[in-house]
């Protein structure tokens, strides 16, 4: 039954393997970022930018990931590409920015609770410092993360 369901589905198969092939190398969720970075920053045209994308991709690498690692990189990633939108893009709005908020905090909190802080606070700093041009309260509200998990996880 589970062969048949894998055959069909690419994302079972993934989680399959994930979880009980140990000879398999950890997935690295290329497609995954793939499909983000295609909404944000398509071959043609300009990209739709929908935040959306982004949540349903960190949900399908949380039942993925064989560690948090992994979910905390594809969040960054997730929040690297949404910063990097709007930087080439300009203003958005509100909901664009609470959005990807919500996700820096989720992934910053998540390194904090696995004690991988150490691993992860240089590229929160660089996502926190690339949106010192960015409006509507962003820069304020990735910077307050940051102060908050990863400088207090540190013990700064």
């Amino acid at each position: 039954m589970f062969l048949d369901l894998a055959k069909h589905n690419r994302a079972v198969e993934r989680f399959l393997i994930s979880r009980f092939d140990i000879t398999t190398a950890e997935p690295n969720f290329d497609d995954y970022k793939a499909a983000v970075r295609s909404e944000f920053f398509p071959c043609r045209g300009y990209g739709d930018g929908n935040p959306s994308i982004a949540y349903r991709m960190v949900r399908i690498v949380e039942e993925e990931a064989t560690s948090p690692k992994q979910v905390i990189d594809f969040i960054y990633y997730c929040v690297e590409t949404g910063v990097a939108y709007t930087n080439a893009y300009g203003d958005i709005n509100e909901e664009f920015y609470i959005a990807f908020e919500d996700l820096f905090e989720y992934g910053t909190k998540l390194a904090s609770m696995h004690e991988l802080i150490d691993d992860f606070s240089e590229r929160a700093y660089l996502i926190v410092t690339s949106t010192s041009d960015i409006g509507w309260g962003f820069h304020d509200e990735l910077k307050r993360i940051f102060a908050t998990c990863v400088a207090a996880g540190k013990g700064d």
